[in-house]
């Protein structure tokens, strides 16, 4: 357990440092040398938008796979309060560096693609404040959930801290849509797609 949290708060601070070329100064003129400019080097919200997409995805694949004991919580009752805990420490870290992975030039998202380069929808860059705080106020819960002593408590601290995740996504996150059969599926050789004998 150790060698994983100590993996995941590693992956927090590589995070963190590339969110540091993020979205600050964003009103400074393009090409201007001021602290705030958006070029060179180590603006990878410029250079690399799609690498800053990438760590923003790998991130909130962690929080989810540390998220899931939390959750159960409240499905079975119970879990390991010292792991519930440690997660939800690890949890409340990376949703302090999450909304800083959002710089303007992540704004990719494509209704009309199948697979878009991000799920992250438009309304974030629209109404960052109302985002941005909302990451805050995640990580305020999971914070709370790390210091919760007792059953009750830590039941009552999971709740909330899966409320303010889900609140966030209700707003800022393509909703998941179930596969749609087209006429064409119908019409799909099965037998031609499996090896031969």
């Amino acid at each position: 357990m150790k060698r994983t949290l100590a993996a995941q708060l590693l992956l927090v601070a590589v995070v963190s440092l590339a969110a540091c070329s993020g979205g600050a100064g964003t009103d400074t003129k393009p090409g201007s040398t001021a602290p705030g400019a958006q070029s060179g080097a180590g603006w990878t919200g410029t250079t690399n938008p799609k690498d800053v997409i990438t760590a923003r995805f790998q991130l909130m694949v962690q929080i989810e796979k540390l998220m899931l004991p939390i959750d159960m919580l409240a499905v079975q009752g119970g879990g390991d309060p010292a792991v519930l805990s440690i997660n939800a420490a690890a949890v409340a870290s990376m949703l302090q560096a999450f909304p800083h992975l959002f710089p303007p030039t992540t704004d990719l998202y494509d209704p009309k693609a199948e697979t878009p380069a991000t799920i992250a929808l438009p309304a974030i860059w629209q109404d960052f404040a109302t985002f941005y705080n909302l990451a805050g106020a995640a990580a305020k819960a999971a914070n709370s959930m790390a210091a919760a002593e007792g059953k009750d408590a830590q039941l009552a601290a999971a709740a909330q801290l899966r409320a303010s995740c889900d609140a966030c996504h209700l707003l800022f996150l393509r909703k998941y849509e179930k596969p749609k059969a087209k006429a064409s599926d119908a019409d799909f050789d099965f037998d031609a797609a499996l090896p031969a004998k």
